[in-house]
């Protein structure tokens, strides 16, 4: 169960915070749970011409590979947020904190098991190698 808060410059108007909605529910089907994601993109407030994106990722930890995991996320986004915003590397910081199966409930009831939905590592993105 994903929880993601996309915090985005104040100048994005309604259709593009929407985009990004869509964009990041795939970006996290990809790479660490396919189902019971819940995605929250706001405006913070920011200088013109502003394209810093902060994006707070929650999940369950215990699937394993959660650094490939997470650079493989950081990789799906900034393609997302270069295209929309013109957000570049440096201006994307991606955070994911983890949480354990007893610290959350969803529907009223226990969430479902992480092998059930876990997207195999093997299908990650890696991040770009800086050797030349």
């Amino acid at each position: 169960m994903p929880i993601v808060r996309v915090d985005v410059p104040e100048s994005l108007n309604h259709e593009q915070q929407m985009e990004i909605r869509r964009e990041m529910h795939g970006c996290i089907t990809r790479t660490w749970f396919r189902e019971h994601i819940w995605i929250a993109v706001r405006p913070y407030a920011s200088e013109p011409n502003e394209r810093t994106v902060i994006m707070t990722v929650e999940v369950r930890g215990g699937r394993g590979h959660e650094k490939e995991r997470a650079e493989a996320l950081f990789e799906e986004a900034h393609e997302v947020f270069e295209r929309i915003i013109g957000t570049g590397r440096e201006e994307l910081i991606v955070l994911c904190r983890k949480f354990s199966q007893e610290d959350c409930i969803s529907g009223g009831d226990e969430l479902p098991p992480l092998s059930e939905a876990t997207p195999d590592v093997s299908g990650l993105r890696r991040r770009p190698s800086t050797i030349s």
